[in-house]
């Protein structure tokens, strides 16, 4: 799958985000989290990264985060997300730990509600979806496997 480069997200805006030192961002042991924000500004997080709205996040340090908006259809204005709702995205998906270079109770605090609540497989980037008799099928035909996985 590596032999392909994924055009939405290479052709898509790349930014950072800035954080405080002393309220910083966060990285779980699954850094790379994605979200939707709903009409009614709710995140839904663990989302494919082919869909539509879909944003990605990655810390890179404490003050900054890579923020990547694939290039895709866009049905909602974007909304700058904050670094408490990457922290919060980085805990959902954590399957064990997420590490802060400074110790603070306020982010702690943050943190804790949302730790494990989003399982990779479960309730985030599923694949259940996947019809995976065609997708043999479009393997053996010789499709590509990116087209053959998003169909």
């Amino acid at each position: 799958m590596m032999d392909f480069a994924d055009e939405y997200m290479l052709t898509g805006h790349w930014g950072v985000l800035r954080a405080e030192p002393d309220k910083p961002f966060v990285i779980g042991d699954a850094p790379v989290v994605t979200c939707e924000r709903s009409d009614n500004n709710t995140l839904h997080f663990g989302l494919g990264f082919a869909r539509p709205n879909v944003e990605a996040f990655v810390p890179v340090s404490p003050t900054a985060c890579l923020h990547a908006l694939p290039r895709l259809e866009r049905t909602r204005p974007l909304r700058a997300p904050s670094v408490v709702e990457v922290n919060m995205a980085q805990a959902a998906l954590a399957t064990g730990h997420c590490f802060a270079n400074i110790c603070n109770k306020e982010v702690d605090a943050i943190l804790q509600p949302h730790f494990g609540t989003i399982r990779i497989g479960i309730e985030g980037f599923s694949v259940r979806h996947i019809d995976y008799k065609k997708l043999m099928f479009d393997i053996l035909m010789e499709r590509h496997p990116q087209t053959a996985a998003t169909l």
